[in-house]
């Protein structure tokens, strides 16, 4: 029996993140409410195919336990990205972080 591959991409987050991924080419983006996505990210830690789940910092702060849970294991990858609430200034930090963490560079924004 082979493992399944794992490339998919899925994203949780508020609506105007979520047009973002779709417009991204992201074809599995949920829009929940952060204190309503709990059984969602549950579901699509469950997918053997899925490789990297996007969510907002909203949607992390309101599921702790159920980010935690799923980050013991190696898949899927989570990443957390700035919502509409975040502030620009400490969004543009954030985004700039996570570039210099995935790449070995900085960047000037």
């Amino acid at each position: 029996m082979s493992t399944p591959q794992r490339t998919k991409i899925a994203s949780v987050g508020d609506e105007e993140t979520s047009m973002g991924f779709k417009l991204a080419g992201i074809s599995e983006v949920y829009t929940e409410e952060p204190d309503k996505s709990g059984s969602i990210l549950r579901s699509l830690a469950d997918d053997p195919e899925l490789a990297v789940l996007i969510i907002t910092e909203e949607v992390a702060k309101a599921n702790v336990d159920v980010i935690r849970r799923i980050s013991i294991h190696p898949y899927p990858v989570i990443v957390e990205v700035p919502g509409k609430k975040a502030k620009y200034d400490s969004a543009e930090d954030k985004v700039r972080a996570l570039i210099k963490m995935a790449l070995g560079i900085d960047i000037e924004m």
